[in-house]
C-alpha cells in the first residue's frame, strides 16, 4: 500500500483548518454522546457544537435526592430509596461522561421513583405516628384510672414518662417509643 505524501496531508490539513472557521456540520445526525466526544477533539471540535447538558433535570433530581434524605425515605421506604439511589449514581456517571441522552432518561426515572418513595415514606410515617398516638392514649387512659390511688411522686414520674413518650412521637423516633412504652407499662403497671 503506497504511503500518502506528506505534502498532500499538509495541504488537506490546511484546507480543513481554513474552512473550519466558516464551515459547520449541522446536517449530521449524531447522538448527543458522539457530538460531545467529537466536540472535544482539537480540530473537529470547531465544526461540531457540543450538546447542551441537562442542567435543569440534574438540579431537579439533586433537590429530590436531598428531599428524600430529609424525609428519611431510606428508613421508611428502603426498597424504593435503594432503587432511586442506584439510578442517581448511574445518572451522575452518565452526566459526567457526556452521555446526556442517557442522563436525561435516568433523571426522569429518578423523578418518578422519587415521588413514589416520598409518598410511601409519608404514608408509613403517618401510620407509625397514628399507631404510637393510639398506644399513648391507651397509656393515658390507664393512668387516669389508676391515678387516684397513687402517691404524688409516682404520679409525677408517670406524667413525665408519658410526656417523654409524646416527645418521642413528635421526634418520630418510633423504635425508642416502642421500647419505652413497654417499659412504662411494665414499670408503672399501666
Amino acid at each position: 500500500m503506497p504511503r500518502p505524501k506528506p505534502k498532500l496531508i499538509l495541504l488537506l490539513l490546511v484546507a480543513l483548518l481554513g474552512t473550519g472557521f466558516s464551515f459547520s456540520l449541522p446536517h449530521l445526525q449524531l447522538s448527543p454522546y458522539a457530538r460531545y466526544r467529537l466536540s472535544r477533539l482539537p480540530l473537529i471540535g470547531r465544526l461540531i457544537k457540543p450538546p447542551v447538558p441537562p442542567e435543569k433535570e440534574y438540579r431537579a433530581a439533586q433537590s429530590l435526592m436531598e428531599k428524600l434524605r430529609d424525609q428519611e425515605a431510606d428508613r421508611y421506604a428502603p426498597e424504593l430509596y435503594a432503587r432511586v439511589e442506584k439510578k442517581w449514581e448511574r445518572a451522575r456517571t452518565y452526566y459526567r461522561t457526556g452521555h446526556y441522552d442517557w442522563a436525561r432518561i435516568y433523571f426522569a426515572q429518578i423523578q418518578d421513583l422519587g415521588k413514589k418513595a416520598l409518598e410511601e415514606a409519608r404514608k408509613r410515617r403517618e401510620a407509625l405516628k397514628a399507631r404510637a398516638y393510639k398506644t399513648l392514649n391507651l397509656l393515658r387512659q390507664s393512668y387516669r384510672k389508676k391515678s387516684r390511688g397513687l402517691s404524688p411522686e409516682k404520679r409525677l414520674q408517670i406524667t413525665l414518662a408519658l410526656w417523654r413518650l409524646e416527645t418521642l412521637i413528635q421526634l418520630e423516633d418510633f423504635e425508642t417509643f416502642k421500647k419505652e412504652a413497654l417499659e412504662v407499662r411494665r414499670d408503672y403497671g399501666l
